[in-house]
C-alpha cells in the first residue's frame, strides 16, 4: 500500500504543483529570471519546479561533468513527498530498496535503536538509493523542463548574476562560496568526526529491508543499508560506512585494511562476505561533514537553500530530505507571493522552525553516536531501547525519523 503523507507542510501538497506538464509551459507576464548556484540536489529540485512554472531558469554548475558523490541515502517520508510532487517518486521506488526497520545493537547484543516504520503509519517505509540514482533523476527532470545548465562555471562573485536576475538561489552546499556575500549571518563548522564508506554489490539481497548499525560505545559504528541498484545497472547493492575521528584517519590507513577487517568482524561477524569484497582501501571513501546554521535564509532577491543553508551531521540522515523540501516550499512561495521579497520572507518563515529542530537535534545526537566520550554512549545503551517504548518519547523518535517532527515541543506536523 502506498503511504500518503499527510503534511502542515502545505506546499507539498500544492495540487497545481502536483500537475506538472513537462515541455508545455505556458509563460505569463509574471514570469521570472532566475539564477540557481549549484545543481546538487536542492538546486536541480528548485530549478525543476520553477522552470514547470514558467520561469526562465539558469543552473550554474562549477565542475563540467556534475555528479553525485558519495555513498547511499536514506529517503523519508517526507523525501518521498517531494520527489511526488517533482514526479520523480516512481523512478526512485524502481531503483531503490524500500526500507522499514532501523535496527542498532552493541557488540554484547544490547539493542540501542529499533524502530519500525509502521509503527508511525501503516504502510510507511523508507527508501535507500544511490545518490547517483536520485542525481540522474533530478537531472533528467530539469533538462525536460527547460533548465539552462551551464557546467563548468563556478561562480564567484554574486554580484555578477545577482543583478541580472529576479531571484537568485544559493545551492552550492556546505562548502558554499557565495552564501557569505549576501551579508547574512551564518555559522559554520566542521565536525571533528567523518566516516569512510564504500558501495559493494549484494547479489543475492542479502541486506535487505533493514538498515543495521553495530556499536562500540561512541567510538566505534559500523552500518549496512540497502541502496537498490548501482545507476545505470540491475545490480543490487549496499552502502557500508565505518565512523572514525579524523586525528586518527591517517593511522587507520597505515595500520592497513586487515586490522579495519579484524574490527568490522569483531562488531559484526556476519559481515565476513562484505569484507571479502574489499580488497584495498583505496575502495573506502573518506567523507567529512558540516554543521551549517542561519538565522535567516534570504535577503530581498536572494535566498539559500540545501547543504549550503543547514548542512548536518548524517546521524538523523534528513540531508537530502531537507533539501528536497526546501525546493517544494520554495515553488510554493515563488508561486502564491505577490512579488520575490515577499516570497522569499515567507520561505524563511515556512521553513525555519522545521530545519532549526532536525539542525538542533543532529547536533546533539552526534556526541552519541561519534565521539569519545563514555558516558553518553553508556547512557545511550541503557535507554534509548527502553525509553523508546515510552508514549512521549516513542512519538517524538518516529516523527523526528520519517522527517516530520517540528519543534522539541511540538507534534507532528500533519493536518
Amino acid at each position: 500500500m502506498r503511504m500518503r503523507l499527510r503534511l502542515r507542510l502545505h506546499y507539498l501538497l500544492d495540487a497545481k504543483l502536483l500537475s506538472h506538464q513537462h515541455g508545455s509551459i505556458t509563460s505569463d507576464v509574471n514570469q521570472k529570471n532566475i539564477a540557481i548556484i549549484g545543481a546538487g540536489f536542492a538546486g536541480l529540485a528548485s530549478a525543476t519546479l520553477l522552470a514547470r512554472a514558467g520561469h526562465r531558469v539558469t543552473v550554474h554548475e562549477k565542475f563540467t561533468k556534475p555528479a553525485a558523490i558519495g555513498a547511499g541515502i536514506l529517503i523519508q517520508p517526507t523525501g518521498l513527498a517531494a520527489m511526488r510532487v517533482l514526479g520523480i517518486e516512481e523512478e526512485i521506488l524502481r531503483h531503490g530498496a524500500k526500507v522499514d526497520w532501523l535496527w542498532g545493537v552493541t557488540p554484547q547484543g544490547r539493542t540501542v535503536i529499533d524502530i519500525r516504520y509502521e509503527s508511525w503509519r501503516a504502510g510507511a517505509y523508507g527508501v535507500g538509493v544511490h545518490r547517483g540514482v536520485l542525481f540522474n533523476a533530478l537531472w533528467k527532470a530539469a533538462t525536460e523542463a527547460g533548465v539552462i545548465i551551464i557546467t563548468g562555471h563556478e561562480i564567484e562573485t554574486l554580484s555578477e548574476i545577482e543583478s541580472a536576475h529576479d531571484l537568485t538561489i544559493i545551492a552550492d552546499g556546505a562548502h558554499s562560496r557565495t552564501r557569505a556575500q549576501t551579508g547574512l549571518k551564518v555559522r559554520t563548522r566542521l565536525y571533528p568526526w567523518g566516516a569512510a564508506w564504500a558501495v559493494l554489490p549484494d547479489l543475492d539481497r542479502v541486506y535487505s529491508n533493514t538498515l543495521l548499525q553495530w556499536y562500540d560505545r561512541a567510538e566505534k559504528m559500523f552500518g549496512i543499508m540497502p541502496t537498490g541498484l548501482q545507476p545505470d545497472s540491475a545490480t543490487p547493492v549496499v552502502s557500508l560506512f565505518w565512523s572514525l575521528h579524523s586525528a586518527r584517519y591517517d593511522t587507520w590507513r597505515a595500520r592497513g585494511l586487515d586490522a579495519w577487517k579484524d574490527e568490522v568482524l569483531k562488531l559484526n561477524p556476519k559481515a565476513c562476505d562484505l569484507m571479502a569484497q574489499i580488497c584495498s582501501i583505496e575502495q573506502l571513501t573518506w567523507a567529512r561533514y558540516y554543521d551549517v546554521v542561519m538565522p535567516k535564509y534570504h535577503t530581498d532577491r536572494v535566498v539559500v537553500i540545501g547543504d549550503a543553508a543547514h548542512a548536518t551531521s548524517p546521524q538523523l540522515g534528513q540531508g537530502t530530505n531537507l533539501a528536497l523540501t526546501d525546493a517544494v516550499a520554495l515553488a510554493h512561495c515563488v508561486k502564491t507571493a505577490d512579488s520575490v521579497a515577499h516570497a522569499l520572507m515567507n520561505y524563511t518563515t515556512a521553513r525555519k522552525q522545521h530545519l532549526h529542530f532536525y539542525s538542533q537535534a543532529s547536533r546533539l545526537l552526534t556526541p552519541v553516536f561519534q565521539s569519545d566520550q563514555r558516558l553518553l554512549p553508556w547512557l545511550r545503551d541503557k535507554l534509548m531501547a527502553t525509553s523508546s517504548r515510552w508514549p512521549i518519547a516513542r512519538d517524538i523518535n518516529r516523527q523526528t525519523l520519517v522527517g516530520v517532527r517540528q519543534g522539541w515541543f511540538k507534534g507532528e506536523i500533519e493536518n
